[in-house]
C-alpha cells in the first residue's frame, strides 16, 4: 500500500504480535482550509479504503482545519459535519479529548487537529493530550501512547 503525497505521510509499522494487531499504519493528513474538494479528500479516504479492506489498523494525525464539537472545536462548520460524519460512517473513532487548544495565535485558538483510528487500535490509545510544548508552529504537539501492542 503506497499512500504519500503533498498532504498525506503513511508508514506502516510491523509488530511482534504477541495477541495485539500485527501491522498498523500510522499517518499524517493535512486537510487544506480553503479547499472545495469532498471530504474526505481522495488521498485519506484511499487510504482509510485500503486499511479496512486489507484488515490493518489504522491511526492518522490530521492538521484538519475544520471545526467540530465532537473533536473539541468551538462550533461546528460545514467541512467539519462533512468529515464527522465520514468518521462515523467508516467505523473509526476520534481520540481527541477536552477542549485544549491544538491552534494558536496572537489572537485566535481553536481545535483544527485530529486524531482518528479503527476502532481495534483506538482501543490501544491512552493518554491522548495536548501538550505546553513549544512546538516552533502555531500548532500545538499532541501526544499519546499506543500500549497493547507487543
Amino acid at each position: 500500500m503506497h499512500h504519500c503525497s503533498r498532504d498525506l505521510t503513511a508508514v506502516k509499522i510491523k509488530t511482534l504480535g504477541g495477541g495485539g494487531p500485527r501491522e498498523i499504519i500510522l499517518g499524517s493528513a493535512y486537510l487544506p482550509y480553503d479547499d472545495m474538494e469532498p471530504l474526505p479528500p481522495g488521498e485519506l479516504g484511499r487510504l482509510v479504503t485500503g486499511c479496512r479492506a486489507d484488515g490493518t489498523h489504522l491511526i492518522v494525525g490530521c492538521d484538519a482545519n475544520l471545526h467540530h464539537a465532537s473533536w473539541g472545536s468551538t462550533n461546528i462548520n460545514n467541512r467539519g459535519e462533512s468529515l464527522f460524519n465520514y468518521i462515523m460512517a467508516n467505523g473509526l473513532d476520534i481520540m481527541n479529548r477536552g477542549n485544549k487548544p491544538t491552534f494558536v495565535t496572537s489572537n485566535r485558538q481553536e481545535v483544527i487537529d485530529i486524531t482518528i483510528a479503527t476502532v481495534y487500535v483506538g482501543n490501544c490509545i491512552k493518554d491522548w493530550n495536548v501538550t505546553e510544548e513549544v512546538s516552533c508552529s502555531d500548532h500545538r504537539y499532541i501526544c499519546f501512547t499506543v500500549t497493547g501492542i507487543d
